[in-house]
């Protein structure tokens, strides 16, 4: 099946980038991203490992709640993790 889509050339250039980036043609990568959003299939199947490696790096870089500065040695020691709210 044949589809056309017209796209704003702002996304069109993003798609080609990203085509590029992933060393794909550009029909290509729009397929797979279609074929990603196909119900009734886990997405792993869908995805190469470096797809998948790249979508777990996007999704842990863009998690809203991303501690920015590490934790304090003495809020991850054991007498941290066994207080109780009395102490």
């Amino acid at each position: 099946m044949a589809i056309q889509i017209h796209l704003e050339p702002k996304v069109e250039a993003a798609l080609k980038a990203e085509a590029q980036k992933n060393g794909l043609p550009l029909s290509e990568y729009v397929q797979r991203i279609l074929e990603t959003h196909v119900p009734g299939q886990p997405l792993e199947s869908r995805m190469t490992p470096g797809e998948r490696a790249n979508a777990f790096e996007s999704w842990s870089l863009n998690f809203p709640r991303r501690r920015t500065t590490p934790l304090p040695d003495d809020a991850i020691s054991r007498e941290a993790f066994y207080q109780t709210d009395n102490e």
